[in-house]
């Protein structure tokens, strides 16, 4: 006859392990537990909302950038100009927009002008 093998499974009894408090994260009032790999979740940066004043002053420095140095990379004009550059980007959206401005494309590298 052949023996049947043992269920471990069956005679091995598993107590659930307590979960620390400390571990517990709060959130909206339910209950979750941190990351298990460890690492420091990133925080954002707090949200920053341009208005179109800001947008046109910085519009008016990209203007005057492109004026005095004539045709210049995207990455030379937020350089030059003393903006974040997403804002700088924004303005120059603004002067596209208004037909302001022409874009030369040259391989992987933009070059940008007045019209």
């Amino acid at each position: 006859m052949a023996k049947k093998k043992a269920d471990k499974t069956s005679k091995t009894k598993t107590v659930p392990k307590p979960e620390l408090e400390s571990a517990k994260v709060q959130t909206n009032g339910a209950s979750k537990k941190p990351s298990s790999n460890g690492a420091a979740k990133k925080t954002s940066a707090p949200r920053r909302i341009f208005d179109n004043s800001e947008i046109g002053l910085v519009a008016g420095e990209v203007w005057q950038t492109l004026e005095d140095g004539g045709e210049q990379t995207l990455t030379s004009v937020k350089k030059s100009v003393e903006a974040p550059g997403d804002l700088v980007t924004a303005a120059v959206g603004w002067l596209a927009r208004e037909n302001k401005l022409r874009f030369v494309q040259s391989g992987r590298t933009t070059k940008v002008t007045l019209q």
